[in-house]
């Protein structure tokens, strides 16, 4: 288990250890979910953020662990209702949390891990501001999420909107809680940075799962290029171009915040930018 006390930094294997802490209090069928869920793999990719935030900021193991820590279970929480809400019977090559569970216990398995990232940011040096910022992301999130539940198939200017507000606040939820911790401005500068980013990641899910949204009827920004006109092959071009074009104000934004706090940032836009050009250059 990890420990503040002892422990002179953090790493991604401590934040899973921390997450199975939390999740061992309480033995319930809900638990044996949360703990198959996060079985089943994941990047951790705002755990690292919050860390390598942390890490520039010079923060103390228990700040690091408080803003690794509570994107992450927030995250997770949206994962497991989404799929509730899609239909989306697998996450990660297994079945999802509810296609194995029921409806029911993934409801509850989100609420825990939603209730866990609060007990986490306890541990932040701010814990009023800290809470302030992470409800201010979950309800930004949970507006995403309703927007897109009623969308069916919006225009093309409304889906970059709705990925901003679905995933971009907990991509910027990470910085945001490094740099109140270390009392340093550029909290607007990251949710725009976060909401950029969430456009590419959006983006390049649209494009594989363009099928798979099709036969289903979920918002998908190639689906809705075409419906407006263009050929598949076009609306994908045109939705990678946007893509670039926001990974740009994603690098801006990083560039900008002190102290280097934004490296992290700008490594994942680099990898996002990859990515899309891999897609591009697919025969």
């Amino acid at each position: 288990m990890f420990d503040i006390h002892t422990s002179s930094c953090v790493s991604l294997n401590d934040v899973d250890a921390e997450i199975e802490r939390l999740l061992s209090s309480n033995p319930s069928r809900v638990v044996d979910a949360a703990r198959y869920h996060f079985s089943a793999g994941g990047a951790r990719v705002r755990a690292q953020l919050g860390l390598d935030a942390a890490s520039a900021l010079n923060l103390s193991p228990q700040a690091s662990m408080a803003c690794a820590l509570a994107p992450e279970l927030l995250h997770n929480a949206s994962l497991i209702h989404d799929d509730l809400q899609d239909g989306d019977v697998m996450r990660r090559g297994t079945p999802a949390v509810w296609s194995r569970y029921g409806k029911g216990i993934a409801i509850s398995t989100g609420d825990l891990l939603i209730s866990a990232a609060y007990m986490a940011i306890t541990s932040h040096p701010q814990p009023a501001a800290a809470l302030h910022v992470m409800h201010d992301a979950i309800a930004i999130t949970i507006a995403g999420q309703t927007a897109d539940c009623c969308a069916g198939q919006p225009p093309p200017e409304d889906c970059a909107s709705i990925a901003a507000k679905k995933s971009g606040p907990l991509l910027a939820l990470p910085i945001r809680l490094a740099l109140i911790a270390a009392k340093v401005p550029g909290q607007e500068i990251v949710i725009s940075a976060g909401s950029a980013l969430a456009v590419a990641y959006q983006t390049l899910d649209d494009i594989s799962d363009r099928v798979a949204d099709l036969e289903n009827g979920i918002t998908n920004i190639c689906l809705s290029l075409e419906a407006v006109g263009h050929a598949p092959a076009v609306a994908q071009m045109i939705a990678c171009n946007r893509a670039y074009s926001a990974l740009e104000t994603a690098k801006q934004d990083a560039s900008a915040l002190q102290n280097g706090a934004g490296a992290s940032l700008l490594n994942l836009a680099d990898y996002l930018e990859t990515q899309l050009k891999d897609i591009a250059n697919a025969p």
